[in-house]
């Protein structure tokens, strides 16, 4: 069983790398880099600013390590096809599952490992501990995902969605528990305590002798991949997220406007298919709310700048492989229409929407920034960004496609 889910986990990496090299492209590292070194250089300036003992940091530091405590999830590598052939086996697949659950730590162990190291200079600097506790609290946010993760192994089994409740109710007063004692008395003691509760989470879930509730562990499984494909799905196409086509006649008068002519053919069906399809439309809702986000909280004009035009530059990026929506469709093969419309209304659309994006950005820049030139500088630099993405990159990205 163990081998079957070496074979299983080799498979599913190299399914997900296919997709990597589009998520982790250029811009998505520099745009990364970018956020990281500002984010960097404001956090290590807002520690100066806060006396020392400042419990209150102490308290959002407790509650964001309880926050990410759940992350990740029971990788099953299950599939749909496992409820007919592996059922006669159910009771020898604990060393698959065994397998499974170290495997499905290792993601969350790297992630509370960046995040705790980014937390204790902001911890060090607000309370009495030193950074010499980094490895006990580390230890014990192992410990205590440890323990979540083995509890969370009881969903695919049969047990009550009540008892799993009270079960998860149970661990979460033992992390906060564990946490505080370790933040706020002794980090030894809170390391000790997470132990406990760990071997107790161990022996809990090992006595236990429920049957798999199969449906139940490939929906989960399901769902789980889900959630990693629709994120690849923000920078590449995935086959696996299948897109939902939605009216919306609410946004009927917008449509409107497009007058049915001949050159604004591709532009018509352009303009609904970002409209009415979910992964164009959501995609740039979403980086809007980001971007907007994010730049409500910069207090700086040229972070502001930089992040601004980053994100327009990102939106007008992944929203040109609209070109290609129409491109196996044989009907507007057979339109009199020439192909430098198509270029062009794809770049009218572009501006229009950059246009949009660069407004509500240098709305909230402006609300964020006290500065009057400043704000006018923000302002001038954004909607000069969207007209040189439309007006010079846009065509050379389009031709490169059409070649």
């Amino acid at each position: 069983m163990r081998e079957l889910f070496k074979k299983r986990l080799g498979n599913h990496q190299r399914h997900i790398q296919k997709y990597l090299r589009y998520v982790f492209n250029d811009h998505f590292v520099l745009i990364c880099v970018f956020l990281l070194g500002g984010v960097g250089l404001y956090y290590s300036e807002f520690i100066k600013t806060l006396p020392s003992h400042f419990w209150p940091a102490s308290i959002v530091i407790l509650f964001v390590l309880l926050a990410i405590l759940p992350l990740g999830n029971f990788a099953t590598l299950t599939q749909e096809a496992d409820i007919v052939f592996l059922l006669p086996k159910e009771s020898a697949l604990k060393d698959y599952f065994k397998s499974a659950f170290y495997y499905s730590l290792l993601l969350p162990f790297f992630i509370e490992l960046l995040i705790l190291g980014f937390l204790m200079p902001l911890l060090v600097a607000t309370s009495s501990l030193d950074f010499s506790t980094f490895f006990l609290l580390l230890i014990s946010l192992w410990s205590l995902k440890f323990a979540q993760l083995k509890l969370a192994t009881l969903k695919i089994y049969q047990v009550s969605r009540q008892f799993l409740r009270q079960v998860e109710v149970i661990w979460f007063i033992a992390a906060a528990i564990c946490l505080g004692v370790s933040i706020f008395l002794n980090a030894f003691i809170g390391v000790l305590l997470a132990l406990v509760t760990a071997i107790g989470a161990q022996q809990f879930v090992t006595k236990r002798e429920d049957n798999l509730d199969w449906e139940k562990m490939i929906h989960l499984e399901k769902s789980r991949l889900h959630r990693i494909y629709q994120f690849i799905n923000l920078f590449t196409d995935v086959p696996e997220i299948t897109a939902t086509v939605k009216r919306r006649a609410y946004l009927d008068g917008i449509l409107r406007q497009i007058k049915p002519i001949q050159r604004n053919t591709y532009l018509y069906l352009y303009a609904r298919r970002f409209v009415r399809g979910s992964e164009y439309s959501g995609l740039f809702l979403r980086l809007v709310v980001i971007g907007s986000l994010l730049l409500y909280f910069v207090h700086d004009l040229y972070f502001s700048l930089g992040l601004g035009i980053l994100f327009i530059y990102m939106i007008g990026f992944q929203l040109i492989p609209l070109y290609n929506q129409f491109r196996y469709m044989i009907l507007t093969q057979l339109y009199p229409v020439a192909s430098l419309q198509k270029a062009k209304a794809l770049q009218f659309l572009l501006f229009i929407l950059l246009t949009v994006a660069a407004f509500i950005f240098a709305l909230t820049a402006n609300i964020a920034l006290s500065n009057w030139t400043d704000r006018f500088l923000v302002t001038i630099a954004y909607f000069l960004m969207v007209f040189f993405f439309t007006k010079w990159y846009v065509p050379s990205r389009l031709k490169k496609m059409a070649s």
